[in-house]
């Protein structure tokens, strides 16, 4: 696959939640890559998009508002794909927990798997905490994910793109 500019089909539909999923910023504070594991996640059907939840105090938001360029690592679909955009993220959002949404203006995305490889079975997890707590906090979080399909929430930081 050469790179692309916006998301598969198959990418679109591979990010619909509960998905491992790397997020790589640049440290505010060092200048080094920062990397965060992330799983609220969900593409825009346009492909042009990506947009994850985290808690409102993330570190990623600080290195967002720093330098908003950022990678997100996805394993799955047979392969392992870079996806490269600039960052931007709301105000606190306050539900069951406090948190903010990112949205990702996804610039380029490409296929890393390496040479004769193909991923065969994609990573799992598990939630270590209350189950009824688990399926509250994820309802009210991809409800949230998914208003920001029909407009950007108001954003700290303005893209330029």
């Amino acid at each position: 696959m050469k790179t692309q500019d916006k998301l598969t089909n198959e990418l679109i539909e591979l990010l619909q939640g509960e998905k491992i999923v790397s997020l790589v910023t640049t440290n505010a504070e060092t200048g080094y890559p920062n990397l965060s594991m992330i799983s609220w996640v969900l593409a825009d059907p346009s492909g042009e998009k990506v947009h994850f939840a985290v808690g409102h105090k993330a570190s990623s938001i600080d290195n967002l508002a720093n330098d908003p360029n950022v990678i997100l690592g996805v394993i799955g679909a047979g392969s392992c794909f870079s996806i490269k955009g600039k960052g931007e993220f709301s105000d606190v959002i306050e539900k069951t927990i406090k948190l903010r949404v990112v949205t990702v203006e996804v610039e380029s995305v490409e296929d890393v798997m390496f040479y004769g490889g193909m991923v065969t079975a994609e990573p799992q997890y598990e939630k270590t905490y209350k189950k009824e707590l688990a399926e509250k906090i994820d309802s009210e979080v991809y409800g949230v994910l998914r208003d920001a399909f029909g407009h950007t929430a108001k954003t700290n930081r303005v893209l330029n793109l």
